[in-house]
């Protein structure tokens, strides 16, 4: 007969420790908060209440690898680390011993990558927090459209594409990163099956499970906040310009194999724009470029013109990139808007371009200078309205409102 007195005990203890963990980690980030104005600090609060619900939801849902199915990793209401306007985050439990077979629908996805996650015990033993991978252009489909991806520590016979697994495995990661806003056909019929386990219920959730999962959600938590805030406090003293550690890919340091990203912490009043260069490295599978907050999370890319990718930028005559950062609208092409914000990111990701990292060039100017020093085609207001427009019907394909 179970104890009930010290089974209460142990879960009040797990909550109340949750509880701490998400209140000392949370008064410590809004504390170092990047400008005193109230909008940052008014999407601090959320940004840690999204935070929460991340942590606690991945440490506690969808956890059985014998029952495994997609769901959001990062969504228009979960979002951190530089997440894309234009990408569709997926994720699912796995292990490092089963055979799983993911399928479905290619979609009409410009850059699509399958990456499996490791554990907390993986980085600890100084191993990267991402293990293998397999990337769009490497993905056979079939004569229909359709595809399979197995996952597992052998190549199973016959398989096409497979990732291979080791002991660290227990997630794997499906984005899909969309070129245009007219081209948006996300996978259909997806699925993750464990072929190794067979037909199995899922156990009762006991005392020590969940004691278990809120200690992980609490650590998750506790190790994010500051991992992500410190991306903007870090380039406080560099404003404006790009600085990036390429001795130290994001892949190794914490983000997701097949490519890097280059980032700046740009500063500006409502009357003047960022105006940033770039040539695109060769090669280069896939880039796109996006701006957001000062906890590194995207935009409302719904309403706000927040990225742009390869498919859709405007590209200079000489093969480089203008892009244009503003409160205000220069009236131009690459055109991405500071939301109301004083200070915020921008990243550009190179995808698959053999460790080429261009780094680009910044000039503040005001935004009425903009299109006289900028060689960029014009957009009238009424086309920055159809724009815009497209931005909605996009997303709500995307995200299938």
């Amino acid at each position: 007969m179970t104890d009930w007195n010290s089974r209460l005990e142990e879960a009040s203890t797990a909550w109340s420790a949750w509880c701490r963990a998400v209140e000392s980690a949370g008064i410590d980030a809004l504390a170092k908060t990047i400008t005193h104005d109230e909008i940052d600090l008014a999407e601090g609060v959320r940004h840690l209440a999204r935070m929460a619900r991340l942590t606690l939801f991945s440490a506690t849902e969808n956890r059985s690898t014998a029952n495994p199915y997609f769901w959001p990793a990062l969504d228009p209401h979960l979002k951190m680390g530089g997440d894309n306007p234009q990408g569709l985050y997926l994720s699912a439990p796995i292990n490092g011993t089963d055979t799983f077979r993911i399928s479905g629908t290619c979609g009409s996805a410009r850059w699509v990558s399958c990456i499996l996650g490791r554990s907390p015990a993986a980085v600890q033993a100084g191993l990267a927090p991402f293990g293998n991978a397999i990337f769009l252009p490497d993905v056979v489909a079939r004569s229909d459209g359709t595809f399979e991806i197995f996952v597992a520590p052998q190549r199973p016979d016959g398989a096409a594409n497979w990732i291979e697994s080791d002991e660290w495995a227990v997630s794997v990661l499906l984005r899909q990163f969309f070129g245009t806003l007219d081209d948006v056909d996300p996978m259909e019929q997806l699925q993750i099956e464990n072929l190794s386990s067979g037909d199995q219920t899922t156990a009762p959730l006991g005392v020590d499970e969940i004691v278990e999962q809120m200690a992980r959600a609490a650590a998750l938590f506790s190790i994010l906040v500051p991992l992500m805030q410190s991306e903007m406090v870090g380039k406080g003293s560099a404003k404006n310009d790009f600085v990036t550690d390429i001795g130290d890919p994001t892949s190794i340091s914490g983000g997701v194999p097949g490519g890097n990203a280059v980032t700046a912490r740009w500063a500006l009043e409502p009357d003047e724009a960022l105006v940033v260069e770039v040539t695109p490295p060769t090669p280069c599978g896939y880039w796109d470029v996006q701006v957001g907050n000062g906890w590194y999370e995207s935009f409302d890319y719904r309403n706000i013109f927040s990225g742009f990718t390869c498919e859709n930028a405007h590209v200079n005559q000489d093969g480089s990139v203008t892009i244009v950062v503003a409160q205000e609208d220069p009236g131009t092409v690459n055109w991405l808007e500071t939301a109301h914000h004083r200070e915020g990111h921008i990243a550009i990701r190179w995808q698959l371009s053999d460790g080429h990292l261009p780094i680009p060039r910044c000039t503040v100017v005001k935004v009425t200078e903009v299109a006289k020093g900028a060689d960029l085609p014009t957009v009238s207001p009424a086309q920055r309205t159809q724009e815009r427009r497209k931005l909605s019907q996009s997303f709500d394909i995307r995200f299938g409102q």
